[in-house]
């Protein structure tokens, strides 16, 4: 009987170290900060009847605020039409981004990306036919941490503009788990 608890024990143990091992680096990636650069890239998201949805509009806010801040003097918004949207996210984005003041020639649209890993290659080739190096990469800081994994894959040169998350605790806990298995599913994949 102590052998089966001990071993339950080791198990549990195990188990909360490696759940430390994944997640302390997604919640990290949530402290970093941006870096003046040459463009923003702003990852799409969900789009519910033709506007942002709430992750997209965190994200959104995020991108104006540090266009203002000087930060960048373009952005490139970046996502596909999903097949339960009505408009392609990155059209959306821009939308969202000239009602908020951004003039239209300074947003750069991206609109054939289904995934991060797409986004980030898709607005890479954008970025290389403007002549632009360095990117602020804008996504809501549950994402940050693989957004930046996968932009060093590609050779991208980029710091983070990590946008907040909502205020709800299930969207929260909800996001931050996706993200630990998809690094997961990320690592196994290398």
């Amino acid at each position: 009987m102590d052998f089966w608890r001990r071993w339950r024990k080791g198990i549990i143990i195990g188990a909360l170290f490696l759940f430390a091992a994944v997640e302390l680096p997604i919640v990290a990636g949530g402290l970093l900060r941006p870096a003046p650069a040459d463009v923003m890239i702003v990852l799409g998201s969900r789009v519910i009847g033709g506007e942002p949805g709430p992750m997209l509009r965190l994200r959104l806010e995020e991108a104006v605020r540090l266009y203002r801040q000087g930060l960048a003097p373009a952005i490139i918004v970046s996502g596909a039409r999903g097949a339960d949207e009505e408009v392609a996210e990155a059209f959306a984005m821009r939308a969202y981004l000239v009602k908020e003041g951004v003039p239209g020639e300074r947003i750069l649209t991206e609109d054939g990306s289904f995934t991060t890993y797409q986004n980030l290659a898709n607005s890479q080739a954008v970025m290389a036919a403007h002549g632009y190096r360095r990117a602020i990469i804008v996504s809501n800081a549950s994402h940050m941490h693989r957004t930046l994994v996968l932009a060093r894959d590609l050779g991208l040169e980029a710091t983070a503009a990590p946008a907040p998350m909502p205020d709800s605790l299930y969207l929260l806990a909800r996001n931050y788990l996706r993200e630990g298995a998809a690094m997961v599913a990320l690592a196994f994949r290398r």
